[in-house]
């Protein structure tokens, strides 16, 4: 007996969304470059992208600024992008990416840490662009959404060695991250990226017990999914011709199901998806009434987002 399974899937989109500067000795502000990337929650592979953020010299005594970027927000000691977004996130600057930029708590600039620009002298020199890298790590479960993440600046300025002033803070805002993750969904049979499977019951005998067998359907999603079940014939037959027929149950993980049944879904909240282990059986009563010969069936498991779903456990008949 065959079985295949069809999937369809999406991307997630990353964009820096511009900012804008408020007065104190330096203004930052994101710089939109366009970009946008494919982030899918459901792969092994990181995202690694870089965004630049436009420091603009606001008091003309000053020469230099040092400044960190921070999550205000953190949850559960991690940084995260907005209140459901992917959590482990981390900036970089590109200059020197073993200088620590990006805090989560109550740190202050100071010689050990955060990004270091000088401006030039006259008003040609009042705005330098520095680039960073956003780093958002693989396999972090996600629900479809729009996260976005305003950063809080902490900055200092120097005129030449000497400080300017105390510390100050750019509210959250006017540097901020945006990640898109749309709904998505993707199923396989045993290994990713294979459609089709087979369950071979063998020799069956009208003497012997209920012959079973199984395939195991992963799903991964990141919106409530709906799962449908066709058949070719509805029974096991030798050809498309024959007038014998094999009649065999279905069972999709703890359901049982028949060509025309539907199963809804939540999404899947581990990163390795949800198995449906489809089982099928035969009993022995069905085989003593059918003549000797090899029959056969296909099964389609069609998966699909079901958007206005409210799933309270995994799966619903």
């Amino acid at each position: 007996m065959k079985f295949a399974a069809l999937s369809c899937a999406a991307v997630v989109a990353f964009a820096v969304v511009p900012g804008i500067a408020q007065a104190g000795c330096a203004g930052f502000e994101s710089v939109s470059t366009g970009m946008s990337v494919e982030y899918d929650p459901f792969s092994g592979a990181p995202i690694s992208r870089p965004f630049e953020i436009r420091v603009r010299r606001l008091d003309p005594s000053a020469t230099a600024v040092r400044f960190l970027l921070v999550d205000p927000d953190p949850q559960g000691g991690q940084s995260r992008f907005g209140a459901g977004g992917p959590r482990g996130y981390d900036v970089e600057w590109a200059k020197d990416s073993s200088r620590p930029v990006f805090f989560r708590g109550a740190e202050q600039p100071n010689n050990t840490n955060g990004a270091l620009v000088s401006f030039k002298p006259g008003p040609s020199g009042d705005v330098v662009t520095e680039t960073f890298r956003l780093q958002v790590p693989a396999g972090r479960p996600v629900a479809a959404g729009d996260y976005y993440e305003p950063l809080e600046v902490r900055y200092v300025c120097y005129s030449g060695d000497e400080r300017l002033d105390a510390p100050e803070v750019q509210q959250a805002g006017r540097v901020a991250l945006d990640l898109a993750t749309p709904d998505m969904i993707s199923a396989y049979i045993g290994s990713v990226g294979i459609r089709r499977g087979e369950i071979n019951l063998g020799t069956l005998s009208a003497d012997g017990p209920a012959a079973s067998g199984q395939v195991m359907i992963t799903a991964q999603a990141t919106s409530p999914y709906e799962v449908s079940i066709a058949s070719k014939r509805g029974v096991m037959r030798r050809s498309d011709t024959d007038t014998a027929g094999l009649r065999y149950s279905m069972r999709l993980g703890a359901f049982p199901v028949q060509p025309g049944s539907t199963l809804v879904c939540d999404r899947t909240q581990d990163p390795g998806g949800r198995g449906h282990p489809l089982q099928v059986t035969v009993r022995s009563e069905d085989i003593a009434t059918q003549p000797a010969g090899a029959y056969s069936d296909t099964v389609t498991v069609t998966f699909a987002p079901r958007l206005s779903a409210t799933i309270s456990d995994s799966c619903s008949a």
